[in-house]
């Protein structure tokens, strides 16, 4: 019976043949047929497991095999050119990503880590190789991009006189509330009293009238409850009609809405303005360094493939990949250095040395992350780019 996992016809060498071929050469670097095939994959399942619009979800699927085979170019690109620039990581910083990853996650013993690793279809030894390959790439762009973007006052005040609109900040409401409460145990009737009585005490202002911390020590009501500064569509459709119909000071009718009857209270107005240049100058530079960043790893990807001998065959679906040059590549590359991990729940395969898979799993989805998470979390503390 063990035989039969065996492939036992004459197709077999041929087909893993196939598996084996070169799709992509940068330098003295390459990719296979498998490296591609195995992390198409996984973004395909990452993809199916999100929550999409369908139109979206085909979008991205109909991209995917242009999108894994670009990611894969460019981390071959810099990858030689790590190998160019004699880029080594030390086994201390290794060690400190890796002691960072188990925080992040909220591994605390060694038992924890095997099983993540197992649940993410790799050993330690491969998260290793492929958190140091991610931290020699991080080690390229942080050498020869992050010098590239300089944005200056003068050009940030080029941009804020632009367009200072884009800056406007919209009326928002000051609110507190008090929610009588469904789960009290009391009528209909007897709630809608009670909430009358809380609206006359919420009105007479501060301090927090005893009437409500009474009923919220009975369970009745909830305690004041302080919402802080409002934006339109921060609340509940009817709840957010009846704050806007109040002037300052003024306290609404009782709202039904999650969990009982609300009484909104409004504090102040803050009327629609434009900051100052001044109040925004610190959140411009950082958008605009970005913006550089992102624009200046599009030219930098582009000088590298220029100067570097390349040989792709890539599978038809592929073809038109490096029309995505400068995009896609991994946010733990570009703003951290933690590696990728295979999708939870992969097997784990025999694969050439070069270009192990990476699959891309969300720390976002619960539905796809086992307990413990698998393996696959940024660095947190490692600050996304400085200057």
């Amino acid at each position: 019976m063990a035989l039969a996992a065996f492939p036992c016809c004459a197709g077999a060498p041929a087909a893993a043949a196939e598996l084996n071929r070169i799709v992509l050469r940068v330098n003295d670097h390459i990719a296979t047929l498998h490296d591609y095939e195995q992390r198409r994959a996984s973004l395909v399942a990452e993809l199916q497991r999100r929550e999409l619009d369908p139109a979206e979800r085909r979008r991205l699927l109909a991209e995917a095999p242009e999108a894994v085979l670009n990611e894969i170019f460019q981390e071959l690109l810099l990858q030689s050119r790590a190998d160019q620039l004699a880029v080594e990581v030390p086994e201390e910083r290794v060690e400190d990503t890796l002691q960072r990853m188990k925080e992040g996650y909220g591994i605390t013993n060694d038992d924890e880590f095997r099983q993540a690793l197992a649940q993410s279809g790799m050993n330690e030894e491969q998260l290793r190789a492929q958190m140091r390959r991610n931290l020699r790439m991080r080690e390229v762009m942080q050498r020869e991009v992050q010098d590239r973007v300089l944005v200056s006052e003068e050009d940030l005040r080029r941009v804020y006189g632009r367009s200072p609109d884009r800056f406007r900040v919209p009326e928002q409401r000051r609110l507190r509330e008090v929610v009588v409460l469904d789960t009290s145990g009391r009528s209909a009737e007897e709630r809608q009293r009670i909430a009358e009585e809380v609206r006359q005490e919420l009105g007479k202002g501060e301090p927090v009238p005893e009437l409500v911390a009474g009923y919220a020590a009975q369970g009745v009501t909830s305690n004041v409850i302080d919402l802080g500064w409002v934006n339109a569509g921060d609340l509940d459709a009817d709840i957010e009609a009846a704050a806007r119909a109040l002037q300052a000071g003024e306290v609404s009718p009782p709202v039904s809405g999650r969990g009982g009857l609300h009484l909104v209270h409004l504090l102040e107005v803050r009327p629609p303005r434009v900051p100052s240049f001044a109040e925004v100058e610190e959140q411009l530079r950082q958008q605009e360094e970005e913006r550089v960043y992102r624009e200046e790893i599009g030219k930098y990807m582009q000088e590298l493939q220029e100067t570097s001998f390349i040989v792709a065959k890539p599978p038809a679906e592929a073809a038109g990949f490096r029309r995505r040059l400068g995009e896609g590549l991994p946010e733990e590359v570009l703003e951290g250095g933690a590696p990728a991990a295979p999708a939870p729940g992969a097997a784990p395969e025999e694969v050439p040395e070069e270009i192990p898979p990476i699959g891309k799993p969300d720390p976002g989805d619960p539905g796809q992350l086992p307990v413990p998470k698998p393996i696959d979390p940024q660095p947190p503390d490692e600050p996304p780019f400085q200057t």
